[in-house]
């Protein structure tokens, strides 16, 4: 009886506001249309408008009218429960904004969203949103998710030189790129973590280590807390791929790990310049693809 649409969305940082003047209204098990409900916003988006109406008969063109009072919403971070703040209001506040056709002439609701942690500071928006609606009259409900793009986002990285590994760095290195000394001397390797930095930490507190039970670490709390897949997807040189392997780190699919063989160090003295390779992220939940660019260097 429920059916939703993606109404508009506003970027706050950009200072943008979109409105979608002919929504796509979908509610599961009618006309066709099936569960699960995922609805795609193409672009970077800080406040959401979702429209709301409700079916009166199975013609799906009669809607009647829906009283504020009696809709409850959830919004939540897919990834970790977090809650997200949802005001309820009548499309009538929006001025100058139509959103049409309005069967029966009844205007839809809207529910808007906040996915960012602070909107008057705009850092940090959330990229997968599950979303219930509920009508207390009459136990009517909605479930659905929302995928929000994102982008320009810093991974975080702590290159390690096996043999100075008690000169490593403790915290994680922010950059959409990493820079990487390679040495003659020793293997070395990156733990990287997409949009969250990596801190070292006490064995209690910590969400992985590497080596395993050696070095301990913990992870940035954040939204988006979801695994990803690593793999390499280009290079500059066609011997990197003799000399990297990229994984997860064991039994944590929140960050990786990129090992280095020492023997790249020649190759960097033999070509005199330097070298990168990229590596595809790829979010489980919220199916973002990134990459993340290593260059790797003559260490002197």
């Amino acid at each position: 009886m429920l059916q939703i649409a993606l109404g508009g969305y506003e970027n706050i940082i950009d200072s943008t506001t979109e409105y979608i003047d002919t929504p796509d209204y979908k509610e599961p098990g009618f006309d066709g249309f099936m569960s699960p409900l995922e609805i795609d916003v193409n672009d970077e988006a800080d406040k959401l408008y979702m429209l709301l109406r409700k079916r009166a008969d199975n013609s799906g063109v009669v809607f009647e009218e829906i009283s504020l009072s009696n809709i409850l919403v959830v919004a939540k971070d897919a990834s970790n429960g977090e809650s997200l703040a949802v005001s309820v209001s009548f499309d009538g506040l929006f001025t100058g904004v139509f959103w049409g056709p309005n069967p029966s002439s009844v205007s839809p609701v809207v529910l808007t969203i906040e996915n960012q942690l602070n909107t008057s500071n705009p850092i940090l928006r959330v990229r997968v949103i599950d979303c219930t609606v509920k009508d207390i009259s009459d136990d009517s409900f909605i479930v659905f998710r929302v995928i929000v793009q994102d982008g320009n986002l810093n991974f975080n990285y702590i290159p390690v030189r096996r043999t100075a590994i008690s000169d490593r760095n403790t915290f994680s290195i922010q950059g959409r790129e990493a820079y990487v000394d390679i040495y003659s001397d020793s293997d070395s390797y990156i733990l990287f973590s997409p949009y969250a930095w990596l801190s070292e930490t006490t064995k209690d507190k910590s969400d992985f280590s590497y080596p395993e039970d050696s070095i301990y670490y913990n992870r940035q709390d954040t939204y988006n807390n979801e695994d990803f897949t690593f793999s390499l997807v280009n290079y500059s040189d066609s011997f990197m791929v003799d000399h990297l392997s990229i994984m997860n780190i064991p039994s944590y699919g929140k960050a990786g790990i990129i090992l280095v063989d020492r023997d790249l160090y020649n190759r960097l003295v033999e070509d005199g310049r330097s070298a990168w390779a990229e590596i595809l992220v790829t979010g489980e939940l919220s199916g973002r693809v990134d990459t993340f660019r290593v260059n790797f260097y003559e260490g002197r």
